[in-house]
């Protein structure tokens, strides 16, 4: 699976300002490079996930950035209502104990003498999330 260079923009923090979590895809230089994720904001907290359910490889909503459960406390699969925790665990549905996988994604400061940068916050991948 096709990852993007660490350090990879993503998105403005405010892009998650209506929306909890969103799916964005991330292209390379050729049609092979890309990557669906999920991006996943509780207060300063961002998550992030590739966007594949483990049970089926589907991508998790049907309508676009329509991924959380009706509590907005788990990430929901709409083809076979599997849920998942902030740590990606499937603990609902076909997939139960099983995970989806973690990127690791991090909030950085632009400064507004950078070239192109508006002074914002955005959001940019670092590679896979390693746990301990």
């Amino acid at each position: 699976m096709w990852l993007p260079a660490k350090g990879t923009h993503i998105c403005s923090l405010e892009a998650l300002a209506e929306k909890p979590a969103r799916s964005f895809i991330l292209r390379g230089d050729t049609d092979e490079q890309q990557i669906d994720i999920i991006l996943w904001r509780e207060g300063q907290e961002i998550l992030g996930f590739v966007n594949q359910c483990p049970h089926l490889h589907l991508p998790l909503e049907t309508m676009p950035d329509r991924l959380l459960n009706n509590a907005q406390t788990a990430l929901l699969c709409s083809a076979h209502g599997a849920q998942f925790d902030r740590q990606g665990f499937c603990f609902i549905g076909p997939c139960k104990g099983d995970a989806l996988k973690r990127l690791d994604v991090a909030l950085v400061d632009t400064h507004e003498d950078e070239p192109g940068a508006r002074g914002e916050q955005i959001i940019v991948c670092n590679g896979w999330f390693q746990t301990a």
